[in-house]
């Protein structure tokens, strides 16, 4: 038997087959590519990865590969604001076992960064496990879609809004006239409940029968009207109403509906009453705001009269407390028809009528409507045969105070709640053209004081300051005679002057430790002498008088004063040159013996004074020591070159003030008897201070005169107020120095190299033995940074190593100096901080590490 086998292979027809097939997916991705439908297989992971996504991707500008390279996580283009969302919906859906299926809708960003809405409908692909492992889905753009049922929908919350606050009844029935919505305002016209209302027929169930025939005209297709009386089935109320009626059509002219609109003709009228009484009210004010240079009656009479046509009413009156809120000044309308109304206001007490005082003791209105036939009427006043009926009482307030009382009364009908508020509205409007009026009195006198104020201040040669407390205090304000100085009062508004630029350089110092010194120790006022500087450049003496102010806090937040130029007085005596002079002598940089040499001869520029001693103050014991002296025997200036401080003459030092006394009277207190050889005739003992103490004092002398003379006074006294401050300098840039060269001798004989440098890293000193070693001179390393002593390369460990000083965690170093060459030098270091000259500083201190054997 032959048997053949027929083995599997390719044949025509497969072929043809395949090819078909490869064909008609090709036209189905091209038909896919150009779909609005994006597919897409994402992984379960954050941001969803993308294992597969269609071509037409490009719709949203990317390509396929920015998202199956990985640039691109599906989480990227999802729009921020609904990426949590998204996360919980994917989350909540994944969590349901028995779910595969879930729809979304959010927004995605494309390349261009637009914002575009879609719709994903995605399946849940899990493993044998039932895990997650992909999304597969699609995604549609359905932003036009979305565009237009949100329009839609805000359109018809609009038409909900419009239909529900409409001030007009509303009604909606259905094709067989059943009514399917109705809005407050109809509600409240009928006097029934919505929930009633829906759901009643206007066809079976309308009793009225001219409703019923307007109603019946919109089934036939037409507009329906009725204005007139109503009797509503619903709750037995009649209204008087006016309303219209109207079909609503489909698209094929069929009938589906009607809307009805009703409205209460009496509140239509009412609602007008109140309109035009708020106009006439709003005119009333108009024209009360117009009368503001009226009398305070005709204001009142006016105020009364619109009040009782607002209100329909036949009388008014107004009446204002006065100051002890125990009295009333009262107006009235009419007034031509009342015996008692007179030039002067009607005054009585305020409690003695009932229902003017209970408004006040209630502060509210106090209506009364009474029956004319059953009780009695009031009366205004005593004896008045006027009566009262029905009548409103309401206070006027200023904030919580009442300051008047305003009614009307005898309406024809009851008063109400309107009338209470036309009332308050006008009287309060009245109120506050009084208060403006008065408010414009008391201003325009205030103005006509200011411009009196200004005219005297103008011609005064007292300039007026109001200084910020500031560095060098700015201005607020100056008064316009700055003008004397070349100064506009613009220059120092603007800020483009402050006050201290004004004040003589060797002067400004001095201010600013007065102002200080004031202001630290809560003087509430002070004053001082200096110098100024004009625009021109001349210089001018000022005596400023200074008030400070305040917070509540205790901080100065304001200084006011005054100053006055009194440069005439301090010129006697070519005072200015011996000032100029002055200046240069406290530049001086000499020794203090030098100085005081120099301020002595000074002195003797003022008429009659001819002699002197200068002292300075032991401030540990008090003790006055002379350190120079002029035109006096030596006898006579050992006698007095040194007393303690509880001596007379140091007790008048200590005052604080400057002693001027006949030499007779002096002599009886000198520490040594019987000085009148020296033949003085009269002396003057002059402390001089710095920051409140007593650092030097002056004894000055005259052979020639009995008394020294004012002008030299002010001479002396200037020169003193000059001196504390550079005596005080001096003192501390000697101690400073004398310790500086102390320390510098001690460093030159260690063994140990030192160099200090400032906390910015610049080196202020090196001993002898650095520069020895580096072989440097002092001149090549000052002020030079630190870092150079060291090797390059190693600046990060150096800088570390301060760092940890600094913080106090370490003081040593084996990091190596390099010397002027470039050679390495091996040294153990120590770190500390530590005081040069007044100034905080790092002190390096390094020794030669020796190497074994050596």
């Amino acid at each position: 038997m032959n048997i053949s086998i027929n083995r599997p292979g390719k044949t025509k027809d497969m072929e043809e087959n395949t090819s078909t097939s490869i064909s008609i997916d090709k036209k189905l991705e091209a038909v896919y590519n150009s779909s609005p439908v994006i597919s897409f297989l994402w992984k379960a992971e954050d941001e969803w990865p993308v294992e597969s996504v269609s071509g037409n991707i490009t719709r949203l500008g990317y390509s396929p590969e920015a998202f199956l390279s990985g640039k691109l996580l599906y989480g990227d283009i999802v729009h921020p604001d609904d990426l949590d969302r998204i996360h919980l919906e994917v989350k909540k859906h994944s969590e349901k076992k028995h779910t595969s299926y879930f729809s979304l809708n959010y927004r995605v960003l494309t390349k261009d960064n637009d914002v575009r809405w879609v719709t994903e409908r995605s399946f849940i692909k899990r493993d044998e496990k039932g895990e997650i492992t992909h999304f597969q889905g699609i995604i549609i753009d359905n932003t036009e879609l979305e565009k237009t049922e949100r329009e839609l929908l805000e359109t018809g919350k609009k038409y909900q809004i419009i239909f529900e606050s409409s001030p007009v009844g509303i009604i909606y029935f259905d094709e067989n006239g059943i009514i399917t919505h109705c809005n407050k305002a109809f509600s409240d016209i009928v006097g029934a409940p919505v929930k009633e209302i829906v759901g009643f027929s206007v066809l079976s169930s309308l009793e009225d029968d001219h409703l019923k025939n307007a109603i019946d005209l919109v089934f036939l297709g037409n507009a329906g009207f009725y204005e007139g009386e109503y009797f509503s089935s619903i709750t037995g109320k009649k209204l008087t109403v006016k309303s219209s009626f109207t079909p609503v059509m489909d698209g094929d002219g069929s009938m589906i509906g009607g809307i009805g609109i009703m409205e209460d003709v009496e509140l239509s009228k009412k609602a007008e009453e109140i309109i035009n009484l708020n106009e006439m009210r709003l005119e009333a004010l108009l024209k009360l705001y117009q009368m503001q240079d009226s009398s305070m009656s005709e204001i009142a009479e006016y105020a009364i009269e619109k009040a009782v046509k607002l209100t329909n009413s036949s009388i008014g009156y107004l009446e204002f407390l006065n100051e002890d809120e125990n009295v009333l000044e009262t107006y009235h309308w009419p007034n031509e028809s009342h015996d008692y109304h007179s030039e002067e206001p009607f005054v009585h007490p305020v409690r003695s009528f009932g229902f003017w005082g209970e408004a006040i003791r209630e502060r509210e209105a106090v209506i009364v409507n009474r029956d004319r036939d059953v009780e009695p009427a009031d009366e205004i006043y005593p004896g008045t045969k006027e009566r009262m009926l029905r009548h409103i009482t309401i206070p006027v307030f200023d904030n919580d105070q009442v300051v008047a009382v305003a009614g009307v009364a005898n309406k024809k009908s009851d008063y109400d709640e309107a009338d209470v508020r036309q009332l308050t509205l006008l009287m309060e409007g009245m109120w506050k053209l009084v208060q403006h009026k008065q408010t414009t009195e008391i201003l325009y006198e205030a103005l006509r004081m200011r411009r009196v104020l200004e005219s005297i201040m103008s011609s005064s040669p007292a300039i007026v300051f109001l200084w910020k407390p500031e560095q060098d205090w700015p201005v607020e304000f100056v008064s316009d005679n700055i003008e004397q100085f070349g100064y506009s009062v613009n220059d120092f508004i603007t800020g483009k002057i402050i006050y201290g630029d004004i004040i003589h350089p060797s002067d400004l110092q001095r201010v600013r430790d007065e102002v200080d010194r004031a202001s630290r120790e809560g003087f509430s006022d002070f004053s001082q002498e200096y110098r100024i500087i004009t625009k021109s450049g001349d210089v001018r003496w000022v005596d400023e008088r200074t008030m400070l102010h305040y917070d509540p806090s205790g901080m100065v937040d304001y200084l006011q004063g005054i100053i006055v130029d009194i440069t005439e007085r301090k010129q006697a005596n070519n005072f200015m040159r011996v000032e100029c002079d002055l200046d240069n002598v406290l530049g001086d940089t000499g020794s203090l013996e030098d100085t005081f040499d120099r301020l002595l001869d000074f002195t003797f520029e003022a008429k009659s004074i001819d002699s002197g001693i200068m002292y300075v103050v032991d401030k540990a014991t008090g003790a006055f020591d002379a350190i120079s002296y002029r035109g006096l025997s030596e006898k006579f200036v050992d006698a007095l070159s040194h007393f303690n401080s509880s001596t007379l003459m140091a007790r008048m030092f200590s005052t604080g003030f400057p002693v001027y006394k006949y030499f007779t009277e002096i002599n009886m207190i000198l520490p040594a008897s019987k000085l009148d050889y020296e033949g003085l005739q009269a002396m003057a003992f002059i402390p001089i201070r710095h920051n409140g103490e007593l650092v030097a004092a002056m004894v000055l002398g005259s052979h020639s005169e009995l008394e020294v003379p004012a002008s030299s006074r002010n001479l002396i006294e200037t020169i003193a107020s000059q001196v504390g401050m550079v005596i005080s300098r001096m003192k501390k840039d000697s101690g400073l120095q004398k310790s500086k060269n102390n320390m510098t001798s001690l460093l030159n004989i260690l063994d140990e190299m030192v160099f200090i440098m400032d906390l910015q890293g610049r080196i202020l000193h090196v001993n002898f033995p650095l520069t020895d070693a580096l072989n440097y001179t002092p001149k090549d390393l000052e002020m030079k940074d630190f870092l150079m002593l060291y090797p390059e390369g190693w600046e990060d460990d150096v800088l570390s190593t301060l760092d940890e000083i600094m913080a106090g965690k370490s003081s040593t170093s084996e990091i190596p100096l390099i010397s002027k060459e470039g050679i390495l030098v091996p040294v153990n270091s120590k770190f500390t901080i530590g005081d040069w000259g007044g100034q905080d500083v790092l002190i390096s201190i390094s020794s030669l590490i020796k190497e074994p054997g050596a």
